[in-house]
């Protein structure tokens, strides 16, 4: 058995034996290895004694990942102690203990949870409803007036996207501060103004839908976990015997609660360490996750080890890195956001010493790029990925953008060059595909005697071949042969008089459409979501795509109810509507299925928040303006919403004013200010989170105006212009 040859700042945590532990890890550190490495020692030694090792993450993932690489690491020790550890997520665990006493906290041992995917739904279906059955004039009232109809309907848009978010926002901050929808509609019965007037029958209805199916929304899991091991003693000290360590990964994300129960838990033996990144919390803004949790913990645990070495990028990225954390923590004008980043330098590891080390690109490869337009950026970036692509096939490239709107924009520009490449996120246009598709055959279906949609169907579907100019000439020959619908799909003679026209694997690829296109037209109708899971089977897709038929034969059964209420139009118009957010959630659901790491040669597309946990040989960071990345609380601001009433421009200052109000009767703190403060901190972290997923290339840019007719200019964010500095200095 090999001996594992421990770095320096690794030394003294892998001779942990008990107590509270905090481990600050720069990005690219070890974690993971650290962690295994740690929980298979105390094994090893027997420390758990009659109790386990828990093991608590937030991704199924990353359990996943755990499970392996301790089952490894222990078989490679020719231990075989399975039992002596659990890896779980925060809200597995919570599953578990309230299935121990469900009845602790009135509920029935056969709850079921809503996890993210049927919550989306279930909370979108409110919302529908709510506008529907007369809130619709409440919800248009927090939008600015505006005559000009183009205008009115780019607002509606944009203020229809971000109400989700909002909503469930406000929804978990109401649960986790114990007011129910009819603790809510007591307390305004008397004065019903202001954001959360609208949001109390969204909220109201989704608990009765909850309710209703039996289930649980991950904020109730941990609310009632917490609950139950509070009130049951004897369940609590259960827990304190069974789990004599513990262990939290990427606790940078989590939340109060999620540090109660695990505080709980710990009570006992004391034994809790906790591992993580200050820098990169980068969740806050869609959650209740805040790094302080993990500063307070630093700052009264027994023990503090800092893993700083990393061998995840060149010395000029890390150098760059670290610039950024020196002027944050020490030039920010805006002292108050100095706080944003921890100031812990990244360093390299040492070499000729037998770890892993650093990449040493033979020439420096950072460069600033700041271009007229973002049209421009995406192009001149995409030329860039063509060329590196080409001349280093070996290498991976990575592609980050702010928002996930500009995914689909560098998308199209990379399909231009044929570049392979892989959309991570919920506007991938190769998923959203399979989506589109499904609602073309059954647009077929609703107008089977249309020669061209039969067409669409075949083109779009069924006809598979590398030869599209020979595809375009085919489909082109059918409509100049004049055929009807029913001749080309029962006319058998017809079909084999094309064969002389095309290909052979085209020719075969159009039979088998033709022979399932004639299989779906009979296929009953008294089902529509098992005709979605037919029409699937019939267009031989990957297991991801598959996947994603499979949601939407869930979602319209859902919809429908038991009586199939949905009928085919209207599942048409539901599955061609691009901004319903289920589709986007069902994408992005699928994706996070088998994870997703960069491969040599690779291209990947994705926004900032995404890219956490992935490295690239070659990264390129767009977008950076002050307006994505602010520094300030005076700049134009992404919370400040240009399309809602001045008074209500920050809803989620608005919201959190509110509920302080109706809590306490008075409103103590500016929302407004705090909400600024927490976004620029959090675009800190993204920033920095970007530039830490390169290995030796770093290409960081943003452009004067949003679209070329645009005539508003934007400005550079100021952590550009500082790192653009670093950047020319090291060049020079």
């Amino acid at each position: 058995m090999t001996k594992i040859n421990y770095r320096e700042d690794q030394l003294l945590i892998i001779q942990y034996e008990e107590g509270k532990m905090a481990v600050p890890a720069v990005p690219g550190a070890g974690k993971t290895f650290i962690v295994t490495n740690l929980v298979a020692k105390l094994i090893e030694e027997k420390k758990q004694g009659k109790g386990k090792i828990l093991i608590l993450t937030y991704m199924n993932s990353a359990v996943n990942n755990f499970k392996v690489r301790i089952k490894k690491v222990l078989e490679d020790k020719n231990i075989d102690d399975k039992n002596s550890y659990e890896v779980m997520t925060i809200h597995s665990l919570a599953v578990k203990i309230i299935k121990e006493k469900p009845e602790v906290v009135m509920l029935n041992e056969d709850f079921n949870i809503a996890d993210d995917l049927q919550k989306t739904m279930i909370l979108s279906d409110c919302i529908n409803n709510f506008r529907a059955n007369g809130g619709e004039k409440a919800f248009r009232f927090f939008m600015k007036e505006q005559k000009d109809a183009e205008w009115f309907n780019r607002q509606l848009d944009t203020w229809e996207s971000g109400f989700y978010d909002l909503v469930q926002n406000t929804i978990s901050e109401l649960k986790y501060k114990g007011i129910t929808p009819q603790k809510l509609d007591d307390i305004m019965r008397e004065n019903r103004r202001g954001i959360l007037k609208i949001i109390l029958p969204i909220y109201s209805e989704y608990e009765k839908k909850l309710k209703s199916n039996g289930l649980l929304d991950y904020d109730d899991l941990l609310i009632l976990a917490y609950k139950t091991l509070t009130i049951d003693n004897d369940l609590k000290i259960k827990y304190q015997n069974k789990y004599k360590y513990v262990f939290e990964d990427e606790c940078q994300d989590s939340n109060e609660i999620q540090g109660k129960i695990i505080g709980l838990i710990c009570e006992e033996h004391n034994n809790l360490v906790r591992v993580g990144d200050i820098n990169q919390s980068i969740t806050g803004t869609f959650s209740s996750s805040d790094p302080k949790f993990f500063k307070e913990f630093i700052d009264n645990s027994d023990y503090c080890y800092r893993m700083d070495m990393s061998n995840r990028s060149s010395k000029d990225v890390i150098n760059l890195a670290n610039a950024l954390v020196k002027y944050v923590t020490e030039e920010l004008q805006s002292v108050e956001c100095r706080d944003a980043l921890e100031d812990m330098d990244i360093k390299t590891v040492p070499t000729n010493k037998g770890y892993k080390e650093n990449p040493k690109p033979d020439t420096y490869q950072l460069n600033v790029k700041w271009y007229e337009n973002f049209d421009k950026e995406i192009e001149q970036t995409v030329k860039f990925v063509r060329n590196i692509n080409k001349k280093y096939p070996d290498k991976s490239i990575g592609i980050l953008v702010p928002y996930n709107d500009h995914i689909n924009q560098v998308a199209n520009e990379l399909v231009k060059y044929d570049l392979e490449f892989e959309e991570l996120g919920p506007n991938s246009l190769r998923k959203r595909r399979v989506i589109d598709n499904t609602a073309t055959v059954i647009d077929f279906i609703l107008n089977c005697d249309d020669m061209e949609k039969l067409i669409e169907v075949l083109d779009h579907v069924y006809i598979k071949t590398d030869n599209k100019e020979g595809k375009k000439d085919f489909l082109q020959l059918l409509r100049d042969k004049n055929f009807n619908v029913e001749e080309l799909l029962y006319d058998e003679e017809i079909t084999k008089d094309i064969i002389l026209d095309i290909y052979d694997d085209m020719y075969q690829s159009f039979l088998y459409g033709i022979k399932s296109i004639k299989q779906i037209i009979e296929y009953p109708l008294t089902r529509i979501d098992k005709l979605i899971l037919f029409i699937g089977d019939t267009m031989l897709m990957e297991k991801e795509e598959k996947a994603i038929v499979d949601y939407l034969s869930f979602y319209v059964r859902y919809l429908g109810g038991d009586n199939g209420n949905l009928n085919l139009q209207q599942v048409y118009n539901l599955l061609s509507d691009r901004k319903n957010r289920v589709f986007s959630y069902i994408i992005e659901v699928v994706s996070e299925i088998n994870g997703y790491e960069p491969y040599p040669g690779s291209i990947t597309v994705c926004n900032y928040h995404k890219s956490k946990g992935l490295e690239w040989d070659c990264v390129f960071l767009l977008g950076i303006t002050d307006f994505n990345f602010p520094d300030n609380i005076y700049q134009k601001f992404q919370c400040d919403k240009w399309y809602l009433k001045e008074k209500y421009k920050n809803p989620e200052s608005n919201i959190k004013s509110e509920i302080e109000f109706i809590s306490n009767g008075e409103v103590t703190r500016n929302y407004n200010k705090e909400i600024k403060e927490s976004l620029i901190k959090e675009k800190i972290r993204l920033l920095y989170v970007g530039i830490t997923r390169a290995k030796e290339m770093l290409i960081l840019s943003g452009s004067a105006k949003r679209a070329e007719k645009d005539k508003k200019k934007q400005n550079p964010s100021i952590y550009l212009n500082i790192l653009k500095g670093v950047i020319d200095k090291k060049g020079e």
